[in-house]
């Protein structure tokens, strides 16, 4: 295997990643959800929480947590990060529509006026991330129909999007654009620059904007929290949403894991 084979992405597999690539090539499970492979979603749930532990994440993503945690396997953190959003979409709108929803039951006019309200509510919808942040925020903003804004970072805080400049847009986006925040993406390992996002920080932020959906791309450097060096980076994590990692970088698993 030549590192100069792929540009970005060295051949980094190992044989017993082969080994699993063989054995599910030969079961061909159609593993969709439970209800079509019940033996393969169960074992997804528990390797999944298996590697929660590994990468000392808080308590509250496991499947067994009260908060209703748990992962899944995604071909790409591109397609994770078009998930979580679409999750965040709706999760944000009917929050919002049942605080409008003051009139259901009234008759046909009231919910004509509600159905209305919905899709103002949609139409100022942003999602954001730092100028660091990986494209795969923006172009799931598409699939999404909702609009993009990026939080310029700074040198001086080594390219990590803190507390301060978070709340900043936060409330200028909301007070003098009028738009809706209702998702951002936090990285753990920026592709340009490898920054780590200040998550303590916008972990106190997110409690003033409780309707905001925090995901956390740890596709690049997600695989360093296997170091107990490295796993004080989780802190502050408890507050947020969800959390994405690549397998197939660091963790010498093939391609599509």
């Amino acid at each position: 295997q030549s590192p100069d084979f792929l540009a970005f992405f060295p051949a980094n597999t190992t044989y017993p990643s082969l080994l699993g690539e063989f054995y599910s090539a030969a079961f061909t499970a159609p593993a969709f959800n439970w209800l079509c492979s019940p033996a393969t979603t169960e074992l997804e749930t528990i390797v999944l929480d298996y590697l929660c532990r590994l990468f000392h994440l808080p308590a509250s993503y496991l499947s067994t947590s009260d908060t209703g945690g748990g992962g899944v396997i995604q071909g790409s953190a591109s397609e994770a990060i078009v998930t979580v959003m679409i999750a965040a979409r709706e999760r944000y709108v009917k929050s919002r529509v049942e605080k409008l929803n003051g009139n259901r039951g009234l008759g046909e006019k009231a919910e004509e006026e509600l159905n209305e309200a919905e899709w103002r509510v949609r139409s100022r919808l942003v999602a954001l991330g730092s100028e660091m942040a990986h494209s795969s925020t923006q172009k799931a903003t598409m699939i999404a129909g909702v609009k993009y804004r990026s939080i310029p970072v700074s040198a001086a805080d080594d390219f990590a999007l803190i507390g301060k400049d978070l709340r900043d847009a936060l409330l200028r986006f909301r007070d003098e654009e009028k738009l809706e925040p209702f998702y951002l993406t936090v990285t753990l390992g920026t592709t340009a620059t490898c920054a780590v996002d200040q998550f303590r920080e916008i972990s106190e932020v997110k409690k003033e904007f409780p309707g905001l959906w925090v995901h956390v791309d740890a596709a690049y450097a997600g695989a360093a929290l296997l170091l107990e060096e490295y796993q004080h980076l989780t802190e502050g994590m408890e507050g947020f949403d969800s959390f994405d990692v690549n397998m197939h970088k660091w963790l010498l698993v093939n391609f599509d894991a």
